[in-house]
């Protein structure tokens, strides 16, 4: 007969959940650093720059799925292009990171 395996305490099983938790937790954040916008190589389009604290409050914290606040909105220049960063912390988690734009102006025909 095969031995079972000894029985785990209830400690042991939150703190192993705890562990999985934050690993899959920073595995998203680094996922949403690689997404458009996500770091100053990738930044999202936007028509302009009336657009960006709205467009960058609406997304999900990547941590937690919580809703995100806008605390600043600053104008950059990387390898030779205008950025607008938006920095962000989430409500819920507390967790901060930037949203990378890029502004495209409207499209003549």
């Amino acid at each position: 007969m095969a031995k079972r395996p000894p029985k785990r305490s209830d400690r042991s099983v939150r703190r192993e959940q705890e562990r999985n938790r934050e690993k899959l937790a920073a595995d998203r954040e680094k996922l949403f650093q690689l997404e458009a916008g996500g770091n100053k190589e990738r930044p999202l389009d936007a028509s302009s720059a009336a657009v960006i604290e709205a467009h960058a409050a609406s997304v999900p914290c990547p941590r937690c799925e919580g809703q995100q606040e806008v605390l600043e909105h600053s104008a950059l220049i990387h390898k030779g292009v205008r950025l607008r960063e938006a920095k962000l912390r989430c409500r819920k988690c507390g967790s901060e990171r930037s949203l990378f734009f890029r502004i495209v102006g409207p499209s003549i025909n």
